[in-house]
């Protein structure tokens, strides 16, 4: 069975990816940059999700953002997990994450 991460600071999303994987993925669920990059070092995934703003409001890229995990996973291409998607609402995030990560996949983020 897959391996997901997904990093998303809203409830409601971590809910809709349970209903969209369920018996198809173990899913793990972090809602900041820290967890999901510690999660990226210490465990190997088969795909991970990412959100780019973390908190309410929409934010320059930069610490506690998607993009510093996005930064990270560059820095370390041994966690990378073979497949990885941007789900997020701003695009300036959405851009700036895949100049550092072109092999991402942007995916549509659902509005909750």
């Amino acid at each position: 069975m897959k391996q997901i991460l997904i990093l998303d600071d809203k409830d409601i999303r971590h809910l809709h990816f349970k209903k969209k994987f369920i018996g198809k993925a173990l899913l793990t669920h972090v809602y900041t940059a820290k967890q999901c990059i510690e999660a990226l070092n210490e465990f190997t995934f088969d795909a991970v999700y990412l959100d780019h703003d973390l908190r309410s409001e929409m934010e320059e890229s930069g610490p506690d953002t998607g993009y510093e995990v996005a930064e990270w996973l560059s820095l370390h291409p041994d966690k990378k997990p073979k497949d990885i998607y941007i789900h997020s609402l701003n695009p300036d995030g959405r851009e700036n994450m895949k100049k550092i990560l072109p092999e991402a996949i942007e995916q549509p983020c659902f509005i909750f």
